[in-house]
């Protein structure tokens, strides 16, 4: 801080003292406009859009309330089942009427509350018979662990309440181009750092459903990101595209029909009746887990290249 002292000078001199450093405040001010001008001319830039990264997130929000549309209707095919006590058409809906929110998980969290309703496990709660333990996992148990449609007619019913919920508030949800980025990253991240462990759904077995709908979920948001991606990095972009490309390449052999064959790897954290036999080798299991963290870390990257916040 710069202070002037001139208590004991004569008044005169006081005043050209002070004067002066009048002079030396105004030249300090002089000198240090160009540097205001630079830095706000900086901040002014650092805040300017990236059209290509907006147009993105308009049409990735636009694919989200499809698939929400898509989740209404697959939900509604599910739960039906569970209030006519159609035990395998119940269980054969399950996965399917998860997908659709596979793909979007990320932005359909941003509305409050969503994901604790609908996609909560029951690590969440004081057990499978708290109350608050509702959505898809509580109808998994009971359709898989005790294989019945007993019971399930309630958490039907509030599963189809919080599906609309999620639909109707959506809409006014704002999604900016940092939750396209950051969305496609943590879709995948999610299946390297958890579902791989076969933890989510641990009673139906049928975390590859699951998988593929992440994978898709977070190729869809590239792809908005593509003409962004291109302009900025495209050898981020190229490593990206694949990456995704070797996590399906990996996954084809799983296939069954139209759907998975169950997740059931060597030795399972969450052992079930329904994997008799191991579906899942160590060695795809450890191809899996290679690849999605490759994958997972150039998906970090996409927001820092695009300089998004």
């Amino acid at each position: 801080m710069n202070r002037c002292f001139a208590w004991s000078v004569p008044v005169v001199a006081a005043g050209l003292v002070l004067s002066g450093c009048s002079s030396d405040k105004a030249g300090e001010d002089t000198a240090s406009s160009p540097s205001s001008a630079s830095e706000t001319s900086t901040s002014a830039a650092a805040a300017e859009s990236n059209p290509l990264a907006d147009t993105a997130a308009t049409e990735y929000k636009a694919y989200a309330v499809a698939q929400i549309d898509e989740l209404v209707g697959a939900v509604k095919v599910l739960t039906d089942a569970v209030r006519a006590n159609n035990l395998k058409a119940a269980q054969d809906a399950f996965a399917p009427s998860r997908m659709p929110w596979e793909r979007i998980e990320p932005l359909a969290g941003l509305v409050e509350e969503i994901d604790g309703k609908v996609d909560a496990r029951v690590d969440d709660f004081a057990g499978v018979d708290d109350p608050e333990f509702t959505g898809w996992h509580r109808l998994e148990y009971l359709l898989f662990e005790k294989n019945t449609t007993d019971g399930g007619a309630p958490f039907a019913d509030q599963l189809d309440k919080d599906i609309a919920t999620l639909k109707e508030q959506f809409a006014t949800v704002e999604v900016k181009p940092i939750d396209v980025a950051t969305g496609a990253a943590e879709l995948i991240e999610e299946v390297s750092e958890g579902k791989i462990t076969g933890e989510e759904d641990r009673y139906s077995k049928t975390d590859l459903w699951d998988f593929d709908a992440n994978l898709q979920g977070s190729q869809a948001a590239v792809d908005k990101l593509k003409p962004a991606l291109e302009k900025a990095d495209p050898a981020l972009l190229g490593k990206i595209n694949d990456g995704i490309a070797q996590v399906f390449g990996t996954m084809a052999p799983l296939r069954k029909g139209d759907g998975w064959v169950l997740f059931c790897p060597e030795n399972p954290e969450f052992p079930s009746p329904l994997c008799p036999a191991v579906t899942v080798t160590p060695q795809v299991v450890d191809a899996l887990k290679a690849q999605l963290a490759g994958l997972s870390e150039n998906l970090s990257q996409v927001a820092g290249v695009l300089k998004l916040s």
